[in-house]
């Protein structure tokens, strides 16, 4: 085990860039956020929505929600930015082929790295999200920011995980299958899915748990109590995937 986190802690270093261009990414929000405290009443301890009308108007106003959206959305990010390719990238450098003949199981190395890789992407989003919050609103919505960030890292990091076991478009398949989650989900809300509800469960069941995040989301942004409920089944949901990666990992050991 030992050795299957030292393989892995190369990996990380491996994926410096992409560490650097994700806390460059995280240092623009941060700037953004600052800006809009300083544009405003830096005294009051948060940023006015009605004093950033007055002075760049429904654009300015507008930007600064999308940018509180996005922000929701960096734990996904960091999450695709930093394990595209945990296994797959393997598969085409040679690496595969070397850690076949070590005393170490490949399932365990990617099991290490799987860990080491989803831990830094859950603390680069714990550190911004919550200092995010702080520069902008004077507060932050304290545990369940962190049950959002690890929800998401758990979900797409297995989804990513169990994709790289069979394709190198990894991380732009599990982007797809994501903005494809978000927009079943709303269709499925308004109730205009012309299909079987026995099919629409199926597809709801094995697409991203969308409705579950949002449900953890909506916690986040009006500062409303855990749903541990949905907590639960984004875990699941994660657990599975991973199970099915193992599965698949084993099987190429033999």
């Amino acid at each position: 085990m030992r050795a299957a986190f030292s393989i892995a802690f190369l990996e990380l270093r491996a994926r410096r860039k992409r560490l650097l261009a994700l806390t460059t990414f995280a240092g623009l929000f941060l700037a953004a956020g600052l800006t809009a405290r300083l544009l405003t009443d830096p005294a009051s301890g948060q940023a006015a929505a009605d004093q950033l009308f007055l002075i760049g108007g429904y654009p300015l106003v507008s930007a600064l929600l999308l940018l509180g959206w996005l922000l929701g959305r960096f734990p996904l990010i960091a999450t695709l930015v930093l394990m595209a390719g945990i296994v797959s990238d393997d598969e085409t450098n040679g690496l595969g082929r070397l850690y076949a003949v070590r005393p170490v199981r490949p399932a365990t190395i990617y099991g290490a790295r799987f860990v080491i890789l989803t831990t830094t992407a859950f603390l680069l989003s714990a550190i911004l999200l919550p200092a995010f919050d702080l520069l902008l609103l004077g507060t932050w919505a304290g545990p369940a920011t962190l049950v959002l960030i690890l929800a998401n890292v758990l979900v797409f990091g297995a989804l990513i995980t169990l994709l790289s076991t069979w394709t190198r478009g990894d991380a732009w398949i599990a982007l797809g299958l994501a903005i494809t989650s978000i927009i079943w989900n709303a269709l499925r809300i308004a109730d205009e899915l012309p299909v079987p509800i026995g099919v629409r469960d199926f597809i709801s069941l094995i697409l991203p748990p969308q409705a579950a995040l949002l449900r953890l989301e909506g916690a986040f942004g009006t500062l409303e109590p855990i749903p541990w409920d949905a907590f639960a089944y984004t875990t699941g949901y994660g657990s599975v995937l991973l199970l099915l990666a193992f599965l698949v990992l084993r099987r190429r050991e033999l």
